[in-house]
């Protein structure tokens, strides 16, 4: 089984890295997969987060907020309105 390594190897080209660290560049790449989908987890749950808040203030919160009263509520039926003599009818 060792031969085949050697032979394997030994088919290296000249310009390519030596292969001395190789481990140390695969456990770096490894910490940086890790790193990126730890902060892509933390977006999603920042997005998760805005989302559910905008709901609860858009959705819930307007319902709950009335409507300022109008200064023309005093004339409730359209009969007592002063304008409804200048509507045409």
């Amino acid at each position: 089984m060792m031969d085949n390594l050697d032979r394997w190897l030994a088919r290296v080209p000249v310009g390519v890295e030596a292969l001395d660290s190789l481990e140390t560049d695969v456990w770096a790449r490894v910490r940086s997969l890790r790193a990126e989908r730890i902060q892509m987890r933390l977006r999603i749950v920042a997005i998760v987060f805005a989302l559910g808040l905008g709901a609860a203030n858009g959705g819930v919160g307007a319902s709950l907020v009335r409507p300022p009263v109008s200064e023309m509520s005093v004339f409730s039926s359209a009969s007592l309105s002063p304008l409804a003599r200048l509507e045409a009818g």
